[in-house]
């Protein structure tokens, strides 16, 4: 008996999830520890404590914990959001079942963090919408372009009839004509961002070191940054691990991130990069002290043509995130209004074959 119950106590932490079991009395029983973890608790506070001091802080398991334990209403693989104090959200996966079937008595409470699994879901979500906007964009922009083309074509040549007018109807004319011009220029560079989205290069993959792509890319805007009055900061891993990349694609990458960071910095401020190894991945941390975005819209962020800059496009960041995409990477962000933004680039370590 005293071994069975060994295998079942081994059973209970090796699980991926988080279990806790309340009985009868509406205590809890026991809780491996792999929820004691998510949760944040004293692993000596936990025997004997009611689900209503134990999940003070997360009403919405407490809400399910007393369906099932007052009105015997059982939940299966229901998706929770709760938002940390550090304003991040945890995205949970919650099921129940009767601690004694037979009885329909006590409670089991099963929580899984699928956070990461939503995060990946999303981001192929993302990927795949862009992937269809590009297409739609490009159709849209070789239609577009063929008039435009004519139209400026015959702006040329009534440019050079007007060199037969009298001077002031000549001026007032050619005044107009510089306007339409003007117009036409800003219609062929929105047909030309258009386009360039709608293009997904191929990758020219070798092995490339994260650290050059960022000494590279900040040596290139560092006019802007003392035009702007930012100061850049290199704080770069020695001994950082090569990735499989191309190095022109992963500089224009990390330039659209950087970019976005100046924008967000309206009256200067410091952008600071960070590089190291996680979890067998290498990181690069870009992090700025500009406006910050709202929690609403951090995750908009990545959208096509979504901007909330007087001077962005809206493509700057999809692009980023579709070239680390297909690198085998992915983006995460973290932003607190007016104290600033960090953008997080993960990129698989170099195979050696």
């Amino acid at each position: 008996m005293d071994m069975a119950m060994d295998y079942s106590a081994s059973i209970l932490e090796g699980l991926g999830e988080g279990i806790v079991a309340f009985d009868k009395t509406h205590r809890a029983v026991m809780a491996n520890t792999h929820l004691i973890a998510l949760m944040g608790w004293d692993k000596q506070a936990v025997c004997g404590a009611s689900p209503e001091v134990l999940f003070a802080q997360r009403p919405e398991l407490l809400r399910i914990l007393n369906e099932g334990i007052k009105k015997k209403v059982l939940v299966s693989d229901i998706d929770l959001v709760h938002h940390n104090a550090d304003g991040g959200l945890q995205h949970l996966r919650v099921s129940t079942s009767f601690l004694d079937a037979d009885t329909r008595s006590g409670l089991v409470l099963a929580v899984r963090d699928v956070s990461e699994i939503k995060r990946m879901e999303w981001e192929i979500f993302q990927v795949e919408k862009m992937t269809a906007l590009g297409r739609l964009a490009a159709s849209v922009a070789h239609e577009v372009r063929n008039p435009l083309g004519a139209i400026d074509i015959q702006l040329q040549l009534l440019e050079e009839d007007l060199e037969a007018l009298s001077s002031a109807l000549k001026e007032r004319l050619v005044g107009r004509l510089n306007i339409a011009q003007t117009e036409m220029k800003r219609l062929d560079r929105l047909v030309y961002n258009f386009l360039r989205f709608s293009r997904t290069p191929k990758l020219h993959l070798r092995q490339v070191s994260l650290n050059d792509v960022v000494r590279r890319v900040f040596e290139l805007v560092s006019p802007e940054a003392r035009e702007r009055e930012v100061v850049l900061c290199l704080e770069l891993s020695d001994g950082l691990p090569a990735i499989n990349g191309d190095e022109d694609q992963l500089g224009q990458a990390v330039l659209n991130i950087v970019v976005n960071a100046f924008q967000s910095m309206a009256t200067g401020g410091d952008l600071v990069a960070r590089t190291q190894t996680e979890s067998g991945q290498v990181c690069l941390m870009l992090t700025d002290t500009g406006c910050g975005i709202p929690e609403e819209e951090v995750d908009r962020i990545f959208e096509f043509y979504y901007t909330t800059k007087d001077e962005g496009t809206g493509l700057g960041l999809s692009i980023a995130q579709r070239i680390i995409y297909q690198h085998g990477g992915h983006i995460d962000v973290e932003s607190l209004p007016e104290r600033g933004t960090t953008f997080r680039v993960y990129l698989p370590v170099h195979e050696r074959r």
